[in-house]
């Protein structure tokens, strides 16, 4: 558990369902696979 950056989260994409980690700092929050801002913190 030591090696998770604490200051990311995980997101769901909305368009692909591909899920990944991105700091929710920055927003939007963009699709790392499809580019979409339609995302949600999973």
């Amino acid at each position: 558990m030591d090696d998770i950056d604490q200051s990311k989260v995980y997101f769901v994409c909305n368009t692909c369902s591909f899920v990944f980690q991105a700091d929710p700092n920055f927003i939007p929050i963009k699709c790392p696979q499809c580019g979409s801002e339609d995302t949600v913190r999973t």
